[in-house]
């Protein structure tokens, strides 16, 4: 392979910016922090939040620049599938509906470069970013491949890089962000079953938003995520269309926030691992504190692994998009929202048809209370199965903080 990191990417000016951000503190008052291990409730709040958003593929994370680095390139655009033959929801990561993009190649370096914006519109959710990215993709004996769309069979290894600069708002959280990403793969011939994958993310900028408790928080960041083991079963991904189904490893990460206050400005540092299991998500960990949380790598919403909302479910609004638990919470689903359920029940209108025919549904729900009306829950996830005769006495199982 390779060598994987042939140049200094472009986004490491932006980390030197953030910590100019912070020049009207003396060097003094953020070095009393920056060893200081021990994180408040908000801190790990907006440390989640921020390690979410630089793995999700719809913020343009480490999941976005890895289906970007397997999805062939032209002068034309980005192919229609991936080098695997599956490929993740593009729904909010705007993938596919490229503008402004440019593309040019080197046959003496055999280095592809492209160009573009991508803008996401939707409800809950926005985005806008620009992206310069490069490629160069190599047979099983070293020679470049000079269009490799059309001979994607002959794809072996894959040397990228990617530099992203952009912005994203949700409901509770908005973020500016600059990421550079240099990932070197292997395998991706018929020859093998396992991809490899080596790499590196740097990520800075800054991230407000909303705790589940109704507090508001801001930070500023920057990051670092490297690569240990990682893999990608190649048989997984093309029977679930999606490449986070097929990732395992672990990455490990340093994590440094920044907070400015009545003109004092203070810092914490943290460090972690990262690992993913193969089913969409990943485990966070943080070094020095005990408790355990959940990535969805697409959305990148982040949940304390323990903790769930679980209800029998006493209506549908199948109009207004929300579903009402017996416990009286008002669950609001937006098209962020993932749906699965078991024997069918895997939409609001098939929950609505079974509550009509007087069958009982149980629902399990990831997601955060609305701050402006704590009886409101705005689901990431949920889950719908039939209720069995034992559920029915403790259904009303309310965990969520």
């Amino acid at each position: 392979m390779k060598s994987l990191f042939k140049k200094i990417p472009t986004t490491v000016l932006p980390l030197l910016m953030v910590a100019a951000m912070f020049s009207a503190c003396t060097l003094d008052d953020i070095s009393k922090d920056i060893d200081n291990q021990e994180l408040t409730a908000e801190e790990i709040e907006a440390a989640t939040q921020i390690m979410g958003e630089a793995l999700s593929d719809d913020n343009d994370g480490v999941f976005s620049s890895l289906n970007d680095a397997l999805t062939t390139v032209s002068s034309s655009g980005f192919g229609n599938d991936s080098q695997m033959k599956g490929h993740d929801d593009d729904r909010n990561s705007g993938r596919g509906n490229e503008s402004n993009y440019q593309y040019e190649y080197d046959r003496e370096t055999g280095t592809h470069t492209i160009s573009f914006n991508r803008e996401v519109n939707n409800p809950n959710f926005k985005k806008s970013l620009s992206a310069v990215l490069t490629y160069v993709f190599t047979d099983v004996n070293g020679e470049y491949i000079a269009a490799p769309r059309q001979n994607r069979e002959r794809i072996e290894n894959i040397d990228f890089t990617s530099d992203k600069n952009g912005s994203t708002q949700s409901r509770f959280r908005n973020s500016e962000f600059s990421r550079a990403d240099t990932f070197a793969f292997t395998g991706l011939s018929d020859a093998s079953s396992i991809l490899t994958i080596d790499g590196k993310h740097y990520g800075n900028g800054s991230i407000d938003g909303v705790t589940r408790d109704g507090d508001t928080f801001e930070r500023s960041f920057v990051n670092e995520i490297n690569f240990l083991d990682i893999q990608v079963n190649k048989d997984t991904v093309a029977a679930y269309g999606s490449l986070t189904q097929g990732v395992t490893g672990t990455l490990n990460y340093v994590l440094t926030i920044f907070r400015s206050s009545n003109g004092q400005g203070s810092s914490k540092t943290v460090t972690g691992t990262i690992e993913m299991d193969g089913d969409g998500t990943a485990l966070l960990r943080f070094a020095n504190v005990n408790r355990l949380f959940k990535v969805n790598l697409r959305t990148g919403f982040v949940s304390d692994d323990e903790v769930d909302i679980e209800s029998a479910v006493a209506a549908v609004d199948t109009l207004n998009q929300t579903v009402t638990l017996r416990n009286d919470l008002l669950v609001i689903v937006s098209d962020r929202t993932e749906i699965e359920g078991e024997d069918g029940l895997d939409s609001l209108e098939a929950v609505a048809r079974a509550l009509d025919a007087g069958e009982s549904v149980i629902a399990e729900v990831e997601g955060y209370r609305n701050p402006d009306n704590r009886s409101e829950f705005i689901a990431e996830e949920i889950e719908f199965e039939f209720a069995e005769d034992d559920d029915e006495d403790d259904d009303d199982n309310d965990d969520d903080d």
